[in-house]
């Protein structure tokens, strides 16, 4: 390139940024103007309504705000009051339905504070739609937002198991599916029913995802099909019938052939033998092996193992259990690891076809919870983690389907 020539093209480069950023602020002032005077609209013609009533004196106009997903929107609307009464009354807003944050803008809040926190949803929101949204009004559509779908979680779980009703299907019944839940931590600003980790307060977020195969992305890349997210921090027992509902409304029935896997957690053990009797249980290879490296000797693990591969469980359990502990914590350390393979038995089989780890939900722990939720200082309450939660498995779940269609 002949001398000068990268100074011109840097030069072009900045002139077409200026223009680029001039057609973004012109194209968004015509759409504020048209936005005021629509909504000025709307006012003139409901104040002129309720003030035929009788009921209503005018008090002249006022300006108020309107966020929408353009921007910020002054408008000059009237301001009524009615008669022996205390306050004023806005017939735009409590008349027409238009909310002071539009639908829209609501949308575009939840859309970014899903995946980022509510600091950063504010800078972003401002850059690219010019919303003048505060942290705290953001966090409020949010909290709103998330209740409302916690709520159709809910009225699912009560039709359920309440009336025993089969919630509608929004896909078709699934021939087959891989079933895993986990728990994952997070920080808790709680003081009941948290646990001590290393000192901090925490509370366990208990996650499934469903699935029904993979399939090869690139090189040794693969994703799963059909993949179903749900998260909620909380019981158990609720945890398990939500997500019971919502894989039933994603086409996975009682007919569905399920293979469930699992860490071998007591509480996840239990809600594979209530909400899916019939599947077929694997215990997660890797955590079976960590348990047992914790508590055995390396010529024990290695002799445990044996055992395990030849897909002969009993035989390992028998094995552990005829070990003498070196000392009374060791003992108990063998009788509780002993408890474990005893509650798993049927689940250590690996020669069966499927997975044989649950590395699926290890991975839907960090995307659902660890990438927005495990952010340094950030620390929740039960209510806003779950509210939180409940839109972004919605998000995700969403993009999931995107993905299989195309869009």
């Amino acid at each position: 390139m002949a001398p000068g020539a990268h100074e011109k093209v840097g030069n072009r480069n900045e002139e077409f940024k200026r223009f680029e950023e001039e057609l973004v602020l012109r194209h968004r002032a015509q759409m504020l103007g048209e936005m005021q005077a629509k909504l000025e609209e709307m006012d003139r013609g409901l104040s002129a309504a309720v003030l035929q009533s009788g009921r209503y004196v005018d008090k002249g106009y006022v300006r108020r705000k309107v966020e929408t997903s353009v921007g910020t929107v002054w408008v000059r609307i009237k301001r009524l009051k009615r008669q022996g009464r205390a306050g004023s009354v806005y017939a735009l807003f409590t008349d027409s339905g238009v909310s002071r944050i539009s639908e829209r803008a609501q949308a575009h809040c939840v859309q970014v504070a899903v995946g980022q926190s509510y600091q950063r949803s504010q800078e972003t929101l401002r850059q690219l739609s010019g919303m003048q949204m505060s942290r705290m009004g953001i966090w409020k559509i949010v909290q709103s937002k998330g209740k409302k779908e916690r709520e159709r979680v809910e009225e699912q779980r009560q039709k359920v198991f309440g009336l025993g009703e089969v919630p509608n299907s929004d896909k078709p019944t699934k021939q087959a599916a891989v079933v895993e839940v986990d728990g994952t931590m997070v920080s808790s600003r709680e003081t009941t029913e948290i646990e001590e980790v290393r000192g901090k307060r925490k509370m366990e977020v208990k996650l499934g995802v469903a699935f029904t195969g993979t399939e090869v992305v690139s090189g040794r890349r693969r994703r799963t099909v059909e993949r179903l997210y749900y998260a909620q921090a909380g019981k158990a027992e609720e945890f398990g019938e939500r997500w019971y509902g919502e894989c039933l409304r994603h086409g996975i029935e009682p007919e569905t052939r399920v293979h469930f896997l699992g860490d071998g957690a007591a509480w996840i053990r239990n809600l594979q033998r209530r909400m899916f009797p019939g599947s077929r249980y694997t215990l997660d290879a890797y955590h079976l092996q960590k348990a047992a490296q914790a508590v055995l000797t390396q010529r024990q693990h290695h002799h445990f193992l044996s055992f395990v591969r030849k897909n002969n469980a009993l035989e390992a359990l028998r094995y552990v259990k005829q070990l003498q502990g070196s000392d009374a914590a060791h003992r108990l350390e063998l009788e509780m690891f002993c408890a474990y393979l005893e509650r798993n038995l049927d689940g250590i089989r690996y020669d069966r076809p499927g997975p044989v780890g649950s590395g699926v939900v290890e991975k839907a722990a960090d995307v659902v919870v660890g990438r927005r939720m495990k952010r340094r200082g950030m620390s929740w309450s039960r209510e806003g983690a779950n509210n939180l939660l409940a839109l972004r498995v919605r998000e995700l779940n969403n993009q999931s389907d995107r993905q299989e269609s195309g869009l």
